[in-house]
């Protein structure tokens, strides 16, 4: 087992392409993506909080729709 972890840790941290990691000119887009989605849960709770579970199910698509939309470019 030790050695499987070892040689998994290898890999990925050899590599760049295993890691995912992004190149130098990278953009915005996944943080940006990551901050809507809090604001998103935040939104709908509130939503759910004040108005009820059928407020929730008309505003949750315009919510998710809005802050996708607002996303920078990549």
């Amino acid at each position: 087992m030790k050695r499987m972890a070892i040689l998994s840790a290898g890999l990925i941290l050899g590599s760049p392409a295993l890691a995912l990691a992004a190149e130098h000119n990278a953009g915005y887009r996944g943080i940006g993506m990551l901050y809507f989605s809090f604001m998103a849960a935040i939104l709908i709770y509130g939503v759910y909080d004040t108005f009820g579970k059928t407020a929730v199910y008309v505003t949750s698509p315009v919510i998710l729709g809005w802050l996708y939309w607002m996303l920078p470019a990549n």
